[in-house]
């Protein structure tokens, strides 16, 4: 049975991702990672909380040691990363927060993900979605472009 994480799955998008795959994969295991801050509520996930391929984990990305107990634990096969810092009032206020976020938290996923899956990537995915104040502007035309390595 595959084991997928989602960060930010308490939150608007993150808790229509997270129904749609306790739903849609039930032979699934899918843990929910969200540290519930201003835009996670898990009233939002209300319907599949009693799931017996779900399970909801309160937690912080910005926690290696945290995270890498969290990847020894349940040995995730893919990760879907939504968790991120894009209210852009504030960044104003508070910038601290979205570069621990954005890219210290998402550094420790990807190197517990590493980790965990060693020099064998075969069959393991993490997918890392956001928004422009992770991705960057593009200007009035263009696309983003996902980079294999």
């Amino acid at each position: 049975m595959k084991t997928i994480l989602i960060t930010g799955g308490a939150g608007f998008i993150g808790s229509h991702v997270v129904r749609l795959f306790v739903n849609k994969y039930p032979e699934y295991n899918i843990v929910n990672l969200d540290a519930l801050t201003y835009a996670g509520n898990l009233e939002n996930l209300k319907d599949i909380d009693t799931k017996p391929n779900y399970t909801f984990v309160k937690g912080d990305i910005n926690d290696g040691v945290f995270v890498n107990n969290l990847f020894d634990k349940y040995q995730f096969d893919g990760v879907i990363h939504l968790a991120a810092e894009s209210h852009v009032d504030r960044s104003i206020s508070d910038p601290m927060s979205f570069i621990m976020t954005n890219i210290v938290g998402t550094v420790n996923l990807l190197n517990s993900a590493r980790h965990i899956w060693k020099d064998s990537f075969e069959g393991h995915r993490f997918y890392h979605i956001s928004t422009d104040e992770v991705y960057g502007s593009l200007g009035k035309t263009g696309f983003f472009y996902e980079i294999y390595l």
